[in-house]
């Protein structure tokens, strides 16, 4: 029996890695936009507000629909929503390639955006069907990780790519090819494990009343919101003001940006392995909340390619505490398993709202006084981590009696 058991639980590493090669592939189409917006601009002849609009609604989509679909999406089996949600990505792609105006544009990539939430409806409940409760932090950091080398590798390329493709146009052609190769992937090596007990609940009005009431919640999320704010915009906007300023490439943008993404996957290790050893997941965000705004303004006052790299490196680094929030859900005192669903979607659609305001707030604000002046106000937001960091209630393994919700 127990062997039996410890080959579900083995099985349960090539499930998420399935998973994490989908999500891996979103994540890095959905990144890297902000080193195409150059090419795109140029040839559909986007103004500024086009395009800070298009950079949110990577993210905008996300905030305004992960609490819907999770409410209706979570009753349903995991497997068959990412089935469904890969099988829709390839030709949205496609279609984003085909765009012959703006317009067209912003409409397939909000359907793209709007499909791949899908899948993270079935995360919560896939990890929870094949891991144990105190392995879901591992399993956060795992994704986490996982997500940031991936992610980190289109972004790091994606200058080059498009230079070997001939152009944006081809990067979604091909990126559509690999979506249908994942989805195929998926088929074969995707399972649930109907043994964990763990089932799909449909989310009534009470579950949300308890997941919006809650006090840790909103504070996480107004920090997270911070730090996202000043990532969307920076992530969006700041290629196109390096590259109209004439200090650096488009190339070079793009290995810079790349390279936080590799500094992500170091400092989401760092940070879990922090977390891990205090046992305390507060310190976290106040390390993170305190560094950010001092590496992020430091990349607007430089215009050396090496500090540059060596600062959006660092800027990955710094970014500790992503495993943390995707892990304190799973932690809130009288949560219960199928909240926990619900829970996860609020803090990503807080993360996703951020980084949504970010490009819009600096692409309006720069028509007044500048694009880097813009950019450098966002630079200041994370500091609300911080501040969230010292309200929020300890819900690490030391926190003992003094966690509340």
């Amino acid at each position: 029996m127990e062997a039996s058991k410890g080959r579900t639980r083995n099985y349960g590493w090539v499930v998420i890695g399935a998973f994490l090669a989908i999500d891996a592939a979103i994540m890095g189409i959905t990144f890297s936009l902000g080193l195409m917006l150059p090419l795109i601009s140029d040839d559909l002849r986007m103004t500024l507000g086009q395009m800070s609009w298009l950079g949110a609604v990577n993210w905008e989509v996300s905030a305004l629909l992960s609490i819907p679909i999770a409410l209706r999406l979570s009753r349903y089996s995991p497997k068959a929503l990412i089935t469904i949600s890969c099988l829709f990505e390839a030709p949205l792609l496609v279609a984003q390639g085909l765009a012959p105006n703006y317009w067209v544009l912003l409409l397939s990539r909000i359907a793209y955006m709007s499909v791949g939430l899908a899948r993270f409806a079935a995360r919560p409940t896939l990890i929870q069907q094949w891991f144990p409760k105190e392995k879901i932090p591992l399993v956060n950091g795992v994704l986490t990780v996982g997500m940031g080398l991936a992610g980190g590798s289109v972004v790091f390329f994606m200058g080059d790519l498009m230079n070997a493709l001939g152009g944006w146009r081809d990067t979604f052609y091909l990126f559509g090819a690999i979506s249908a190769v994942l989805l195929v992937l998926w088929l074969f090596l995707g399972r649930e494990n109907p043994a964990s007990g763990v089932r799909e609940q449909a989310q009534g009005p009470g579950a949300l009343k308890a997941v919006i009431r809650n006090r840790t919640l909103w504070l996480l999320g107004i920090g997270i919101t911070g730090d996202m704010l000043c990532f969307g915009a920076m992530e969006t906007l700041w290629p196109t003001y390096a590259v109209r300023e004439g200090f650096i490439s488009l190339d070079q943008a793009s290995f810079c940006e790349g390279l936080s993404y590799f500094g992500f996957t170091a400092g989401s290790v760092l940070g879990g392995l922090m977390t891990m050893r205090l046992g305390r997941r507060k310190p976290v965000l106040w390390a993170s909340g305190l560094l950010l705004p001092v590496v992020t303004t430091g990349i607007l006052s430089s215009h050396s390619f090496p500090v540059l790299a060596s600062l959006w490196f660092l800027w990955g680094c710094v970014e500790l505490y992503y495993p943390v929030i995707m892990t304190i859900p799973y932690e809130l005192p009288g949560t219960k398993p199928h909240e926990v669903v619900l829970a996860t979607a609020f803090v990503y659609t807080v993360f996703t709202a951020g980084s949504g305001m970010g490009p819009l707030l600096a692409g309006h604000v720069a028509e007044a006084i500048g694009l880097e002046k813009a950019l450098l106000v966002t630079c200041f937001f994370p500091l609300l981590l911080f501040a969230a960091g010292l309200m929020i209630p300890e819900t690490g393994p030391r926190a003992g009696n003094r966690r509340t919700t």
